[in-house]
């Protein structure tokens, strides 16, 4: 599996869906304008069905944008349609780690990136870490034990980044380079393995 690739065709998927949308979401207006066909009940439907496509167009949009930039010792990641970013000071991620997000046949083409800070750093994004989401990741909650224990005097905080399909691999990558003193779980290190590897740019480096 090439990720460049990969990436590439997830970009046109994305495009082509937006585009399918577009066009049932214009052309369905004008089948019912030049089918004259102006009954109550046509209308109501009609909007109906073109406000589950906007709201179609929107999810999906909303899951597919990931950016981020590398700035200095900063990384800002911009998740969702709105772009507010997550601004991390990368001297401050102590902890990175991935999760499977199983699909509903059961695989496990997505996957989460969970970051833990001793910083907000201006970002509204970087929660408190909280009873809840210890819950529900026993495995980061088993190495935040460890991290307090180590600096009991510290304050953290979580993000959890979801969206953007495979483009979270070389997020992940950049995250690696960028944060020196942060622990990366052994599940966070395969990913990384897994992105170089499939990577032409690593690739090519090896050649």
């Amino acid at each position: 599996m090439n990720i460049d690739k990969a990436i590439r065709k997830q970009k046109k998927s994305y495009k082509r869906f937006l585009l399918s949308m577009c066009f049932i979401f214009f052309i369905l207006p004008l089948a019912l304008f030049f089918s004259k066909a102006f009954d109550m009940f046509y209308i109501i439907y009609l909007i109906i069905i073109e406000m589950l496509i906007f709201i179609a167009i929107f999810i999906r949009a909303d899951k597919e944008a990931l950016k981020f930039k590398n700035d200095w010792f900063r990384l800002k990641i911009f998740l969702g349609i709105n772009k507010k970013p997550i601004i991390i000071n990368c001297e401050k991620i102590m902890l990175v780690h991935t999760e499977d997000i199983l699909s509903k046949e059961g695989g496990k083409d997505e996957f989460k990136i969970i970051l833990l800070s001793t910083s907000k750093f201006r970002s509204e994004r970087m929660i408190g870490v909280n009873l809840k989401f210890l819950k529900n990741h026993p495995y980061v909650a088993h190495q935040y034990n460890r991290l307090k224990i180590l600096m009991p005097e510290e304050q953290f905080y979580f993000t959890v980044i979801k969206r953007g399909g495979l483009r979270k691999y070389p997020l992940l990558d950049v995250i690696y380079k960028s944060c020196t003193r942060a622990c990366f779980t052994e599940e966070c290190i395969e990913k990384i393995k897994f992105y170089r590897e499939n990577s032409q740019y690593y690739v090519d480096k090896k050649v």
